[in-house]
């Protein structure tokens, strides 16, 4: 018997064409997700594991491309408090090529025995439309089965931070944790010293994107160390960056998301979200020599920006048409506000300023994440942490209002036009918020989409700048 036979599973056709098809509104889809998919994904991580095996499965993230395919990233438990694996799965429209085998990740993982207790790495139904990858086989990116061998990763971290614990912990000691897996992207990871020791997240990359990452972290951190006391935000310990793996390793932050801290508290995250203003307009106000011999990148403009918003709300498109329809009119009323006012030159910005980005510990709040950290239009930052706050205040106007004025009295005077644009980038970031983060398998889904891109409508046309 072949291995592909073996790892063939039942699957349910008519479902995932009312899921797929275009013009069926979001129910199918829906319903997909929450009554068809779980029983075949079940199914599917039982053929890779020991006969007799169980698994805790869930959620973690659904992606819809209409007319063409499904995806969903899975959060597999093998045994009470272990770590967490991750799963891809991808259903496919009829007559469309699902993803093959990794082979050669499989034999890697394998032999290195990082694949166990999964027997293999990726199982299909009957039919091929749906097709179920194993963290950490990848083809694509070939070092992730490296970075899950725990003698490597000790050696690897060891190099990278020689002050830090990785030369007094013991290999076996070394844990590793999928953060984010979908294969042919960036991955994340989580490495552990031991137990209750420091960690350090890595993120893998298929290019040196996280060479330049690390260098405009360090070009941050020269701005926040010019400003001393102005700046009591500050990123993480210096990152490190391995050409071989292409992966960026960043110290962990011990603390709590700002985004945790606003629903949590609300209001109480008024000084942290003020910090955080006074901390944004320390980079705004810096420039760009740090010794660094790279010059920073540039980042997208209103027009790349609009388009991104764009290509995210095709989703929106085909399953409820009318709100789609009305946040492209947006975007174009957008772009039309932007092109009408005045510009500035360009400034470092972090380019992802957003409240998931931001850790509070203690006194202090750590930014991370400087992947899209370059020069651009600082009224981006501004627009995209005022759509951000709003999505984090759940609806609550009086919140949102106070946590909009805490960060502007740590920012400082804003320009009328700067403040103009930041509205408009506001804007703009709502729409791609009601396209991207409404769970696609929330039975409430476009109810929820209509209602984020009529507030981002109002904020437009009525709200004035900040």
């Amino acid at each position: 018997m072949t291995m592909a036979a073996r790892s063939a599973v039942s699957g349910c056709s008519s479902a995932l064409d009312r899921a797929l098809a275009a013009g069926g509104g979001h129910r199918p889809v829906a319903e997909f997700l929450g009554l068809v998919a779980p029983g075949e994904v079940r199914d599917a991580v039982r053929r890779c594991l020991p006969v007799g095996t169980d698994a805790e499965l869930h959620l973690v993230r659904a992606k819809l491309k209409p007319g063409r395919k499904l995806t969903a990233e899975y959060g597999v438990v093998l045994s009470p408090g272990g770590l967490e694996r991750r799963i891809l799965v991808t259903w496919v429209a009829s007559g469309l090529p699902a993803p093959g085998r990794h082979a050669s990740s499989e034999a890697e993982a394998r032999r290195r025995g990082v694949l166990a207790p999964f027997r293999r790495s990726w199982a299909t139904t009957g039919d091929g439309r749906m097709t179920v990858s194993v963290a950490p086989v990848d083809e694509a990116f070939p070092q992730l089965v490296r970075l899950h061998d725990p003698a490597h990763l000790h050696d690897l971290l060891a190099r990278a931070f020689p002050a830090g614990p990785f030369g007094e912990v013991a290999t076996g000691d070394v844990t590793v944790e999928t953060v984010r897996y979908r294969p042919g992207h960036r991955h994340v990871l989580r490495v552990g010293a031991g137990v209750d020791g420091s960690a350090v997240f890595a993120k893998v990359y298929r290019d040196d994107t996280g060479r330049r990452t690390v260098g405009a972290a360090a070009r941050a951190a020269a701005a926040f160390a010019a400003a001393g006391g102005e700046a009591v935000v500050t990123p993480p310990g210096p990152g490190a960056y391995s050409p071989a793996e292409r992966a960026a390793l960043w110290p962990e932050v011990p603390g709590t998301p700002l985004s945790e801290v606003i629903t949590l508290s609300g209001r109480g995250a008024v000084d942290v979200v003020q910090a955080a203003g006074s901390t944004l307009r320390v980079l705004h106000d810096a420039g760009s020599a740090d010794g660094s011999a790279e010059e920073p990148r540039s980042c997208p403009d209103a027009f790349g920006q609009a388009a991104e918003t764009l290509r995210t709300a095709e989703v929106v498109d085909v399953l409820a048409p009318a709100v789609g329809a009305r946040l492209r009119r947006t975007v174009g009323r957008v772009l039309e506000s932007i092109a009408a006012l005045p510009v500035e030159a360009p400034t470092l910005v972090h380019g992802d300023f957003k409240c998931d980005n931001l850790v509070v510990s203690g006194s202090r709040v750590h930014l991370l994440d400087f992947d899209r950290c370059g020069r651009g239009d600082p009224a981006a930052d501004v627009g995209k942490f005022f759509a951000d706050l709003r999505w984090w205040s759940a609806g609550d106007a009086a919140v949102r209002a106070r946590l909009h004025a805490a960060f502007l009295d740590g920012y400082g005077a804003v320009d009328p036009a700067r403040a103009a644009r930041a509205r408009a980038f506001d804007t703009l970031l709502q729409l791609r918020i009601a396209a991207r983060r409404v769970p696609i398998q929330d039975p409430g889904w476009e109810e929820r989409a209509t209602r984020l891109v009529d507030a981002a409508v109002i904020t437009l046309a009525e709200e004035p700048g900040p």
